[in-house]
């Protein structure tokens, strides 16, 4: 009979804490909404706060992300801020992307793009509706080797038009991370990353053929699964990582007209971003 009680009392506390936690997510969007001073949602799908663009290039950028949402429903929204104030880059863009309702309700298919300039960062935050096509690996290899490039060159436009390229290829499952490593080697300088490909491959052969014509089984030899043909894991890259920052913003107008990307899509924490 004690027992029985004890039990009861049990589940009743696994119950109450079930619902606060449900209580909890379920205010989780309006708390971020009340934290952060997100500015006024723009008409169209870019909104340059950060002085980044020129009027043109803002207006070339807009374009193509309405005419895409418009044929696939996919929004894409690119905003650009000052500063972030000491906010998580991440959290902010993600919150942003829920506060606006960017993308299609029941189909949560908005990615948001936020670059503080100030404070070097940027993140790509996907909503539930992509993180499919483009998850946090793909998103990452698009910052590190698209974005980051061309922004320490000081070219922001071409950054973001290659970026939402890569997005765009990405969430239509064109994206190939192959074909962004090699676009973005040409505004390195110096030695072509496709060179450095090759003699990596031509070391990984050479190397492998010298260790089993050794002979006899090594001591302490390890064994592992590869992808993508065997070769080593370092060609292709992948990985995800989260930038910090903060918030608040200079000028700045958004672009575009006819954009219906805002729609009430949902934002469940996927992305990735870095720094410049």
């Amino acid at each position: 009979m004690q027992r029985s009680a004890v039990l009861s009392r049990f589940r009743s506390v696994l119950l109450l804490g079930a619902a606060l936690s449900l209580f909890a997510a379920a205010l989780a969007p309006t708390a971020a909404a009340q934290r952060y001073d997100f500015p006024p949602k723009p008409s169209g799908p870019v909104l340059d706060q950060g002085s980044m663009l020129s009027g043109g290039e803002e207006r070339a950028l807009a374009r193509k992300l309405a005419a895409y949402e418009d044929t696939s429903s996919t929004a894409v929204v690119v905003v650009t801020l000052s500063s972030l104030d000491g906010a998580p880059v991440d959290d902010y863009a993600i919150s942003l992307g829920r506060d606006w309702g960017v993308g299609q309700e029941g189909k949560d298919n908005g990615v948001v793009v936020l670059v503080s300039k100030n404070d070097r960062k940027m993140f790509i935050a996907t909503g539930y509706g992509v993180e499919g096509a483009l998850p946090d690996a793909i998103a990452n290899r698009i910052v590190e080797r698209v974005i980051t490039p061309a922004f320490r060159n000081g070219d922001f436009y071409a950054g973001l038009d290659r970026g939402t390229d890569a997005i765009i290829r990405a969430t239509a499952g064109e994206y190939t991370a192959t074909e962004e490593a090699v676009a973005s080697s040409s505004d390195d300088g110096g030695v072509s990353t496709t060179l450095i490909y090759i003699f990596l491959i031509f070391a990984y052969f050479i190397g492998s053929s010298l260790w089993r014509g050794g002979g006899g089984n090594k001591k302490g030899a390890k064994t592992s699964t590869r992808r993508r043909g065997d070769l080593p894991i370092f060609i292709w890259g992948g990985g995800g990582s989260h930038g910090g920052g903060g918030f608040g913003g200079g000028g700045g107008v958004g672009g575009g007209g006819g954009f219906g990307g805002f729609g009430g899509g949902s934002f469940g924490g996927g992305g990735a971003g870095g720094s410049w």
